[in-house]
C-alpha cells in the first residue's frame, strides 16, 4: 500500500541524508492520471494486480512531465528500483537540483541503464 511504500522511501531518503530534500511522489491505480502521476518527480501508476509502471523527470510544480522509467515493476521492488537513482542524485545533483530535474537532465536512457542488470 502506499503508505507502507512510503514508510519505505523515507527510511531510504534518511539512510540516504536526503530526508530534507523535496520530492514529489504521487501514486494510483488508474492509468487516467486523477493525482497528477505524470507531473511529478516521481509518479507510480498501477498497471495489472501488483504490478506498476514508474515515472520519473516531472517537478514539484506539476509545470514538466515525467517520463517512463520501468514499467511492470512489483510493488515490492519499486523502492529497490529507485534507490540506484537516489543514490546518484545525492552524489551527482547540482546546486538546489530538485530531483526531477536531476532525472530530466541525466536523461531516461542513463536512468534505466543505472537500473537494469548489466548483460552478459
Amino acid at each position: 500500500t502506499f503508505p507502507t511504500l512510503i514508510d519505505q522511501m523515507e527510511a531510504e531518503l534518511v539512510r540516504l541524508g536526503l530526508d530534507r530534500e523535496k520530492i514529489g511522489i504521487r501514486m494510483t491505480g488508474c492509468p487516467n492520471g486523477c493525482v497528477r502521476p505524470y507531473q511529478c518527480d516521481i509518479g507510480i501508476v498501477g498497471r495489472s494486480g501488483d504490478k506498476y509502471t514508474l515515472f520519473v523527470g516531472g517537478n514539484l510544480i506539476g509545470s514538466r512531465l515525467n517520463f517512463v522509467l520501468k514499467d511492470l515493476v512489483p510493488m515490492a521492488e519499486i523502492v529497490p528500483t529507485l534507490l540506484p537513482l537516489l543514490e546518484d542524485y545525492k552524489n551527482a545533483r547540482l546546486h538546489l537540483e530538485g530531483f526531477g530535474d536531476y532525472c530530466q537532465r541525466m536523461g531516461a536512457e542513463k536512468l534505466r541503464s543505472m537500473i537494469e542488470p548489466i548483460p552478459v
